[in-house]
This record gives structure tokens, sequence and C-alpha cells, in this order.
């Protein structure tokens, strides 16, 4: 392994001779004003004309009532998050036909929040912090990011200090005794004492929240509601800047102590498995499950269950204006533990079969990134170096009926011990040249070394006659990913762009195997292709954006499970294609109305692909997990005397959760309306809200494994106060 390659002595070396070489200097940044836009000129990639992002600013994510990550869905076309309820463990985040699998399977969408990447889609922070935007980019981000996102990038950026010192608490209370309270400070340190002459050059940051509530689901059989959900964390950074130097030292922390997932039986008309072989409840229709019922709401397990979990984040930043360019450095370690997560896998009064997992993720990353200064000329550009070093462990008990036909036979119980280890080195680069009469071109590329390992033990059964396994696995791979694209300014107002791409998520191991065959998987290529149209008018207000993408997939991750045994692991489809098209507006077409839509269509579809354990062909069907269509629109309408109105639906359509496309395994779709009035002054508001206001059923997740789904939220109403204390 090429483990530690980053020293701390060569990291030191590196900054210093890079922070003593030049003068001020600053990132692009180009905005319209009143109107955020949807395909963005801001900084984030190589230069102006990214035209890949949606951005969105913080009365965007209000006005959605966007609260956690999985909410961004409403707001970015073809962005879906399948949802399990369990603040982002199990979660499915795709973009464009390509996903994350539920366990082990490298994210395809990747996060970033101030710099700062995330690795895996399980370890995803999910409440969102106070945001001064948040950026989506579709397509394969390799070359323009440390950490790589083969589909897409969501780039956040929390609350930054400005020149003056600034407070602000929010409280809400609302359905099913939900309540929270946020509060947030920022600016400069000397201003809270200015005869301290050392604070002058320091100024900070600080976020925390708390919030709170009760169940959404009902236990017929323990009483009460399980679901309830409890979090708190925070945000805080120290920040030392010069005139052309800044350094900052950022601390992020997560406390959850949730109550059991929100899963409930599906309904008898939608459960195949009754009767089978594999029947989770053993065929008996004595047992009194609530998938007799119909109830969505309703659950009679005998196990209250439980998801707790911690993370942390330390993270120190440099940047530089070094005249001829901008440097970064930004290192990082993170921890996300996960446990003890119990869930009853029978969703019955009986003792059957439940699950229970204790996890955990060390995360270092270390990236130096260099970037073109404003109005260097035609030319702009960044590259960067990226290393990260991960190691996924964790145990599991799993507890199954050694005869699901008979109950009364001895329980089996499956106790497995795992670690998973990722090293990689990447460099990246990209750039755009304007070649004149509105013409651009761009191209970027990833060179990447990627080591990964297996150590995993489980231990002998004698219920079930299985002596102790012992995998111990290695591979490492170097994978290359260049990008090109051009645009065209048909009118001052109108661009045409087309870009192309490779997108590689890496090879890698999963836990959940008894065999070394099934327990690797490989690589995952993605040739990404899109051509589209953007209309930016000033004068009007009005930015929109149309994009058409098609997608060629060799080895597409996805689980599978083989029926002959207990094991759930990722495999590859030999190829997948992807199309479909998107659709972004913002527009203000009178001064206090601003409106906001989105609309996503993707045909997802197996071309090759023949299940590894049962021999059917999957061709023809649709990859699980991606939605055909999601769409959103919603608007804010401000009243004279600080009254304002808003109102959003957002919904999809067709999703299904199995490679065999059972039709009791999808959701047909779903409409969800929220509303909200609120009255604002310079210095508070109040927001009265309602969500789901039709009280829409559906299923967020479907697990086909157990037939069991996680039913969306509930019709929810609430208050919320917003002060502006300093």
């Amino acid at each position: 392994m090429f483990k530690r390659t980053f020293t701390p002595a060569l990291e030191a070396l590196i900054s210093a001779a890079l922070l003593s070489c030049g003068a001020a200097s600053a990132q692009i940044v180009k905005t319209l004003p009143e109107v955020r836009v949807t395909a963005s000129s801001d900084g984030d990639g190589a230069g102006e004309g990214d035209l890949d992002e949606t951005v969105l600013a913080p009365e965007d994510l209000d006005r959605f009532g966007v609260e956690t990550l999985e909410d961004l869905s409403a707001l970015a076309p073809n962005l879906h998050f399948v949802d399990s309820d369990t603040r982002g463990y199990g979660n499915v985040v795709s973009m464009r036909g390509l996903s994350n699998t539920l366990f082990f399977g490298p994210a395809a969408v990747g996060l970033y929040i101030d710099d700062v990447p995330f690795s895996d889609a399980f370890t995803y922070a999910s409440n969102l912090l106070s945001l001064e935007s948040a950026r989506v980019h579709h397509g394969p981000q390799g070359a323009s990011f440390g950490a790589n996102g083969a589909a897409g990038m969501i780039n956040l950026t929390t609350l930054q200090a400005g020149d003056s010192l600034e407070d602000s608490a929010s409280l809400e209370y609302g359905s099913y005794g939900s309540r929270s309270v946020r509060y947030s400070s920022s600016g400069p340190l000397a201003q809270l004492d200015s005869g301290i002459s050392v604070l002058e050059n320091l100024s900070h940051t600080f976020q925390l929240y708390w919030k709170e509530r009760d169940g959404f689901i009902r236990n017929r059989t323990l009483g009460g509601h399980p679901d309830d959900r409890s979090v708190l964390g925070g945000l805080a950074t120290l920040s030392w800047a010069s005139d052309d130097t800044e350094v900052k030292l950022r601390v992020m922390a997560e406390s959850v102590e949730d109550g059991g997932q929100r899963l409930t039986a599906l309904p008898i008309s939608r459960n195949p498995l009754l009767g089978t072989p594999f029947d989770p409840f053993g065929g008996l229709p004595l047992i009194p499950n609530q998938a007799f019922t119909g109830d969505t709401r309703t659950v009679d397990s005998d196990l209250r269950g439980q998801n707790e979990s911690d993370r942390y984040q330390l993270s120190l930043h440099t940047r530089r204006d070094l005249g001829w360019a901008t440097f970064k450095s930004i290192a990082s370690y993170q921890n996300w533990d996960l446990g003890p997560q119990t869930v009853d896998l029978d969703l019955s009064p009986a003792p059957f079969a439940t699950s229970s997992i204790e996890q955990s993720q060390e995360l270092w990353t270390k990236e130096y990134r260099l970037q073109s200064p404003e109005g260097s000329g035609p030319l702009a550009w960044r590259a960067g170096l990226f290393y990260m070093d991960k190691e996924n462990s964790g145990t599991t008990r799993r507890q199954f009926p050694f005869n699901p036909l008979d109950p009364f036979n001895s329980i089996g119980v499956e106790n497995n011990r795992f670690s998973i280890e990722q090293e990689s080195f990447a460099a990246y680069g990209k750039f755009q040249y304007q070649l004149g009469n509105g013409v651009a071109l761009e191209a970027g590329a990833r060179a990447e070394l990627i080591e990964a390992s297996l150590d995993r033990v489980k231990a002998a059964n004698a219920a079930f006659g299985i002596p102790a396994i012992a995998i111990k696995e290695n591979r490492d791979e170097f994978y290359f990913s260049p990008t090109a694209g051009a645009s065209y300014d048909v009118t001052q107002n109108v661009t045409a762009f087309v870009r192309s791409g490779l997108g590689i998520k890496p090879h890698g191991y999963s836990a959940f195997s008894d065999n070394p065959a099934t327990a690797a998987f490989d690589e995952e290529r993605n040739w990404s292709n899109e051509v589209g149209l953007q209309l930016r008018d000033e004068e009007k207000q009005l930015n929109a954006v149309i994009r058409a993408f098609w997608n060629e997939i060799e080895d597409y991750q996805l689980n599978a499970q083989n029926p002959a045994s207990t094991d759930f692991v990722v495999v590859n489809a030999d190829e997948v294609r992807s199309s479909g098209i998107e659709a972004e507006l913002q527009w203000r077409p009178v001064e206090p109305l601003l409106l906001h839509a989105t609309a996503g269509y993707t045909d997802v579809q197996f071309e090759d692909y023949t299940d590894a354990f049962t021999g059917a062909d999957r061709q023809g069907n649709t990859v699980p997990f991606i939605p055909e269509f999601t769409a959103s629109v919603g608007f804010r309408y401000d009243l004279a005397g600080g009254f304002f109105i808003g109102s959003s639906l957002r919904g999809t359509k067709e999703t299904y959760y199995d490679a065999a496309n059972t039709e009791a395994f999808s959701e047909d779709g779903y409409l969800v309306w929220d509303a909200q009035v609120g009255y604002e002054q310079e210095n508070w508001s109040v927001v009265v809200y309602g969500r789901n206001l039709l009280d829409e059923e559906y299923y967020s997740f479907i697990n086909p494994q157990i037939a069991a789904g996680t039913p969306g939220d509930p019709q929810l109403f609430g208050v919320r106060v917003d002060l502006d204390i300093w």
C-alpha cells in the first residue's frame, strides 16, 4: 500500500513554498442581481461558463422547506434521494441514472461542504446548516474537484463571516411535537472587544442546531410511536486573514439519538414473498402482522429499534493570493460512528429475524488546489492534487429462523466483523479558453491510483452448520478520466453548449459475502454526453436552462442477494444505458413575484445484465432506485406591509426497487404540496407552514428483501420565528 503518502513534514514544506510566492488575486465571481442563476458562471469550475450548475440561494431553500440534504432533490432536476429515514445510512443518491448502492459501493453523486469532501453516501450529513449557497453540478466532476463525483457533485457553502457582527436565532414548533432551536453568530472578533489588538484580524462563525419530534408510525404490539427523532449539532470556524492570506480552523459535530427506522411491512396485496421459501413471515397467516391491515403507518414489531450515530470533522484551510493564481490547502479528518442500529426484519410480534449493526468510518483527506485569478485573460484554469485514506469497519449481528416454515425450530445467528480500507492519490485539472466571437472550449482530466482491501471474518454458526469464514483481499488500480466541451453565445442572452466525458466509480469490496468471488466488485465506467441551451436575461430577470443527456455505462454497480444464502453484495451489470432531459427556470415576471421550476426525465435500462445468482435475464428492465420523472414548481409573492405567501409542488413518477421490476416493489409516484404564509420586518419574521397538505401516502424507500417500506412524511403544520439578535 502507498499509505501516508503525504507526511506532515512534506505537507508543511509544500504549503510554505506556495504561501511565499505572491500577491493578491480573487476568485472568479459573476452573478446576477436579485435572481439566482440556474446555470451559473460562478467559479466552482475552471472559470466562467459552468453551465453544469444548479445554483441555489438561502431564499430558494426556505421557499421549498429545505432542511435536510434529501430535500435538495426538490430543487435540482434528476437529483433524487431514496430516503430510508436513517440519517443517510442506506440512502441512495442518484443523478441521470447513476447512483450508489445501499452498502459499500462508492458514491455517484459526491458531497462537499466548505471545501471539505465526504466519501461514501451513507456518511453524508443529513441536517443542513445555515447556507450561503448550494450548488449542484451535473455530469462527471473528476476534473473539477479533489474528491470524485462520477455522476455529479453537491457543493455547499455555509454561513461565512462578514465585515460586521451578526447574531440570529430561529425557534420552531409543529406537528408530532416537533420543536427546534437554531442559533448562529458570525463576524470579526475585534468587534466583541476592540481593545484587544490581537483580535483585529480574527473572525468567527458559529452555528448550533437542536431538533426533536415524536414518531410518525404506531406500534400496535409495544404501544407508542417508535420512530422518534433527536439531533444536536453545530459548526464553528476561527479565521485569520491579512491582505493576501487566510487561515481557517473549522470544527463540525453532530450527535443523533433516534428511535427505530420508519419501516412498515407492505400490504398483503403488495407482498409476493408470502408463502414462498423465502417468506420473511414464515408463510403463516396466524402471525398478526400489519401486512394484513393495509395501514402503511402502523407496525406490529416486537422490537422498538434504534438508530444512533455521532460524527465530527476537523479541518484546516489555507488560502493565499499569489498574483498569478489562488492557492488553497485543505486538510481534514472525519469520524463517523453508527450504532447501535437495530431493526426488526420480520416486523411481527414474534422474535424471528433481527439486525444489529455497529459501523464506523475514519476519513483523512488532503487537497492542494491552484486556480487562475479573475481577469487573467482568455484562459481560466484549475488544477490540484488530492489524497484520501479511509477505513470502514464494523460488526453486524443478524438473526434468522433456522427454517422459516417452522417457527418452533432453533434460531440461527450470524456475527460478522469487517474492515474495508481505501487509499487514493489523484491529480486533476481543467481549463477553459475563450476563442472569441462567443466561442469557448474547455477540457480536463483526472488521473487516480486507488488501492482497496478487505478483511472480513464471519463467526462460526452451529445452528446453520457453518464454520468460521475469513476473507482477506487486496487490489489496486489506476484510472484516467478525460472531459471536453464547448459553448457558443448564439445571441447576447442565449448560449448553446455540448460536453462529453468519462466518469469512473472505483472498484471495491462488500462485507456481506461469504464468498471471495462475490465479495469484490469492479469499477463502473460512464461515458457521459450532454447538449443544452441557456437563456439569461438580466433586464427581464429570467434564467432558464435545458439539457439533454445520454450515458453509456459499463459494469454498472448494483446490489444483489444470493437466494441460497444471506449474502447481500455489490455486483456489476455489463451494460446500462441512460438518457433523458432536464430543465430549470427562475423568473421574476414582476418585482414581488419569484418563480422556480425544475423537471427531469430519465430512461435508464439494462442493455446486458444476467442475474449472477438466479440466471434471470434483466435486459430491458429499468434500473432500480431511479425515478422515471421528477419535477417541482414553487413561488413566493411579497405583499404590501411585510406579508408574503409561498407554495410549492414536488413529485416523482415510477420508481422500481429491484432489478426484476416487481410491480409490488415499486412506487407509482406521488405529488407533495407545501405552502407557507408569513410576516417579516427588518430584524424578525414569523412563518406558518404546512407540508404535504393533501396527506399524500407514498413510500420513500422499499426493501424487497423483507417486503417492507419507509412511508413518506405525513401532513405536517408548524410555526417558525426568526430573529436577528445583533
